[in-house]
């Protein structure tokens, strides 16, 4: 268990690092360019990594596999936040996470860190009180979950489990909720968010720091690559490619390679 002292710390590192905003982050990944980090999203598979962390002497690095929900790709994006905040010196390991809320003592405080950045404690009470009308633990119902879902782009389990640490619901209103949800998050989620569910979808996305677009660029202009692996790195189609790119004349080896004239 963490130790309410250390909870208290955690929540200050989260709330330090937090961008402004009312009650949630529409875009929690914005976090990483204004802190000048290295983001790679990209979808390496659903049952791969969920996602990976260091603090490394060119910047802080983070990757997170977009094959996963949403709702979870953002959930691992805070997590890494967290160890690097947290855990982490200069050329420190890698974190490595493969599942969610495991039992290890530095995986259960990136966790809470990455609730109390997405959820921080004084904006999910103003959230349930000021937009949700619940201003006591009885008024929490399914729907109340799924608007808090919504608007901090979080899990039905990240919100419980917040609402839990947080006091606003006891362990047996947690269990009661998590019954009444099972197979209806969607149903809940769409009501409350006009029939937009991309919460609970991959977003597959492929998105990487504009500073290696530029290597891989200049890599091709001056022929130290052919177009294949430019192509592979940066997910480009062939015609989006020529458009961007000027002719490289490994590329006319590689063609030649593979018609067997060299």
């Amino acid at each position: 268990m963490i130790s309410e002292m250390r909870k208290r710390a955690i929540e200050r590192t989260a709330r330090e690092c937090r961008p402004q905003a009312m009650y949630g982050l529409h875009d929690p990944f914005c976090l990483a360019r204004e802190k000048g980090w290295y983001l790679f999203r990209y979808p390496i598979g659903e049952d791969k990594t969920l996602g990976l962390s260091q603090n490394r002497s060119e910047g802080k690095v983070i990757f997170t596999n977009s094959s996963a929900l949403l709702c979870r790709e953002i959930f691992t994006f805070a997590h890494e936040v967290g160890h690097l905040l947290l855990h982490t010196q200069p050329n420190s390991k890698v974190f490595k996470d493969d599942k969610m809320f495991v039992n290890q003592e530095q995986e259960r405080e990136a966790d809470y860190f990455a609730s109390c950045l997405l959820l921080p404690r004084d904006n999910l009470r103003n959230y349930l009180e000021d937009y949700c009308q619940v201003f006591q633990g009885k008024d929490i119902d399914a729907l109340t979950i799924a608007m808090v879902m919504h608007e901090f782009r979080v899990s039905s389990q990240t919100v419980l489990i917040a609402l839990r640490d947080y006091k606003h619901i006891t362990p047996k209103q947690e269990q009661e909720l998590t019954k009444m949800l099972e197979g209806n998050v969607n149903k809940y989620l769409r009501a409350v968010s006009q029939s937009d569910d991309t919460l609970l979808n991959p977003s597959n996305v492929i998105r990487y720091p504009e500073e290696f677009l530029k290597i891989i660029r200049d890599n091709y202009k001056n022929n130290k690559i052919p177009k294949k692996v430019a192509e592979d790195f940066c997910a480009f189609s062939m015609t989006d490619f020529n458009s961007i790119f000027l002719h490289n004349h490994l590329d006319d080896e590689e063609t030649f390679r593979k018609v067997g004239l060299t």
